[in-house]
């Protein structure tokens, strides 16, 4: 069976809209830290730079060569509006969508859940720490 992995991802945004900041992480089975990302990535809102932190992650696991992936995310409207249990009504947050769903296709297998911000938190303090 292929080895999963765990990915974490958080977008900060300070005001709302502001200045975007984006952190996540990818660890093994096993809680080791395969990679990890922390970037400031312009002005906009967190909704946008929740669904570039998604985005990111997923890159960065196809780039490490990822099949299985459980990934783990605080923003509610993000899990939601991509298992598409929400409609994305907003055309640039359909569009970011779009590129996530799309992306998910790369894997044999993927999970995605919300989860509480004190149960993302090494995320969150990446998305912070820029």
């Amino acid at each position: 069976m292929t080895e999963r992995f765990f990915g974490y991802f958080d977008g900060s945004c300070t005001p709302n809209p502001g200045e975007m900041s984006i952190g996540g992480l990818i660890k093994s089975e096993n809680g080791d830290v395969i990679s990890s990302f922390s970037d400031s990535i312009g002005y906009g809102t967190n909704n946008r730079a929740e669904y570039i932190s998604l985005l990111r992650l997923l890159k960065l696991a196809k780039e490490n060569g990822i099949r299985a992936i459980s990934i783990k995310g605080d923003s509610l409207l993000v899990v939601n509006q991509v298992k598409g249990e929400w409609r994305a009504k907003n055309p640039e947050m359909n569009r970011l969508k779009f590129e996530v769903v799309n992306l998910l296709e790369n894997f044999d297998w993927w999970e995605l859940e919300h989860v509480n911000r004190n149960e993302n938190k090494e995320a969150d303090i990446l998305s912070k720490n820029n």
